[in-house]
């Protein structure tokens, strides 16, 4: 663990609070303590004992579901947030004699609350290149975010802040390097925390998104491998243009499985006039949290299921969203000896800060640095493999996983339905971080993992153990050759490049039709430039031109440093 802290200084004047929380069911209870009682505000899938247990650093790193607190007593506020951020925490220092500490669970009602709310360019300008801003910092001058596995507690008579991170993804020293015993210990994680999740949601319809590939896949395995538990409860979905190779492959993973599926076609025109209606402006308002690009891809599917009556409110959504695999390209980090901080930290920008093409801005940038620094610290940094794993994914996983990828599920609320992470549970966490390099470097292990599953789910059938959706149908054998070919006639870098504008311009998901400021024949060249989709969508996003239906900051001052 780690704390850090920070002083706002209020002259003498004790802070008065001013707490706000409107979402969910928050539960308010007293814990008697040695300065009188202590207030709680409780908002968990599991009860954890004693209240005030939950704002326990070392007692949240192990804590299985999703949970938020926020206690007050004793001259402190402590705000906690699970290691999946699960529903995100705000606070903000507003001046005044005495300062008015404003804590809400919501964007638009914290904007609300300030006198003087103003954006802050340097955030601005990192939300535009990685699609979120790091840290424990916002959009909005002086407002700050809980981080995933955080614990802040604020001083109320002198404004003095201390953190301590308890859920910073690392591995742990003793790895597992046998196959099938990694095999037998993720196996039983996974069935603990399934199993849990069965016995929260009861009765209530379980709905999968197929995306065609390994972490749907396995969701459906295990539930259809489980089915006596289940009952007939799942359904899935897919969404994407009509004929597109991802939606056929998750119809027929939904027919191995004999589940009930449907699909939702993403055509241009009917896609264009839902996302330019005033209702859209709600949804994005929603879903920002004032940190991160709102999670779009799967909004209209969702609006357009409710419609129909296929998702009922309630409904109980399980994304992939998994621990696994958040190394992403940077293995080749791993193998070759010990690697420089700078290298690895240099590695983490490149990879986040690219959606306009302009990494090297957010390297030279000092606001980049502070997160990074914590990263590398927390990741207990040597230049050793373990510690370099340990930096890259933990800072990952902090960083865009839970503030963007995670933070999707503010769509599942947004449309009246509930949602469950079990792939991100406890169990699934701690199981993950005893794997060895070799095992979780990249996912071919994770895929076996996978094929196992799913052969014992539908027996081997119609060969789908090996027909996950890719961009491209070409081998992986046949595709090594062909960039070795291209390395070597210096063509490799320029052909990516294409094909990655070409693929951006014909999405099988329909996400080029949300590029929505920007002329089709300049997007062409700002992609052969190095730009990417997210990237139109960010500056978009921000300037109040993505969605003829939202105007989030209109009106805004824009403080610069």
């Amino acid at each position: 663990m780690r704390r850090t802290a920070a002083d706002h200084g209020r002259g003498g004047h004790r802070l008065a609070l001013d707490l706000r929380l409107i979402h969910g069911a928050w539960r308010r209870e007293e814990v008697p303590g040695p300065r009188g009682p202590a207030v709680v505000h409780l908002r968990a899938d599991h009860a954890p004992g004693a209240p005030d247990r939950a704002l326990d650093p070392r007692w949240l790193a192990h804590h299985p579901g999703r949970l938020a607190a926020v206690g007050v007593g004793g001259g402190r506020l402590v705000l906690a947030a699970d290691r999946l951020r699960s529903w995100p925490l705000l606070w903000a220092v507003e001046p005044g004699a005495p300062g008015r500490l404003v804590v809400s669970d919501d964007a638009s009602t914290m904007l609300g609350a300030l006198s003087r709310p103003s954006l802050w360019a340097p955030a601005m300008d990192e939300l535009a290149d990685c699609g979120f801003v790091t840290g424990g910092r916002t959009l909005l001058t002086g407002v700050h975010q809980v981080e995933q596995g955080s614990v802040v507690s604020i001083d109320l008579a002198t404004g003095a802040v201390d953190r301590e991170d308890a859920g910073f993804f690392r591995y742990e020293g003793a790895n597992e390097d046998d196959p099938e015993a990694f095999a037998e210990r993720f196996n039983a994680a996974l069935d603990a925390v399934m199993n849990r999740m069965l016995e929260r949601t009861r009765s209530r319809r379980l709905i999968v998104p197929l995306s065609g590939g390994l972490d749907s896949r396995l969701l459906v395995a295990w539930l259809v491998n489980h089915a006596d538990a289940v009952g007939g409860r799942v359904r899935t979905f897919t969404y994407g243009v009509p004929g597109a190779r991802e939606v056929e492959v998750s119809r027929e993973v939904a027919r191995a499985a004999g589940l009930k599926w449907t699909a939702v076609d993403y055509e241009r025109r009917p896609l264009l006039e839902a996302w330019h209606a005033p209702a859209t402006g709600d949804f994005l308002r929603a879903c920002y949290a004032l940190s991160a690009l709102p999670h779009v891809q799967d909004w209209y599917a969702l609006m357009r299921l409710r419609q129909r009556g296929w998702l009922t409110e309630g409904d109980v959504v399980l994304p992939g969203h998994t621990i696994v695999g958040n190394m992403h390209d940077e293995d080749r980090l791993i193998g070759g000896g010990r690697v420089d901080q700078v290298e690895v930290a240099r590695a983490i920008v490149a990879h986040h800060a690219d959606l306009q093409g302009r990494a090297e801005r957010a390297w030279q940038d000092p606001w980049t640095a502070p997160p990074l620094r914590r990263a590398l610290g927390l990741a207990g940094f040597d230049g050793g493999e373990l510690s370099v794993r340990s930096a890259v994914e933990g800072y990952n996983f902090r960083e865009r996983q839970t503030k963007y990828i995670n933070n999707s599920v503010r769509a599942y609320e947004f449309f009246g339905l509930d949602w469950d992470l079990p792939m991100l549970d406890a169990e699934m966490w701690h199981a993950w971080a005893r794997g060895s390099a070799r095992l979780t470097v990249d996912r071919s292990y994770y895929r076996w993992l996978v094929d196992r599953q799913w052969q014992r789910a539908v027996g081997g059938t119609a060969g789908m153990a090996s027909a996950y959706y890719q961009v491209t149908p070409v081998p992986a054998r046949a595709r090594s050759r062909i960039k070795g070919v291209l390395r070597c006639t210096g063509t490799l870098a320029g052909a990516e490049r294409i094909f990655s504008a070409w693929s951006s311009l014909h999405s099988s998901m329909g996400f080029d039709a949300l590029i929505t400021d920007t002329p089709r024949p300049r997007a062409a060249l700002e992609l052969l430039a190095g730009r990417k989709t997210l990237g139109f969508w960010t500056t978009a996003f921000l300037a109040d031109t993505w969605s003829r239906g939202a105007r989030l900051f209109s009106g805004l001052d824009v403080r610069r440093p």
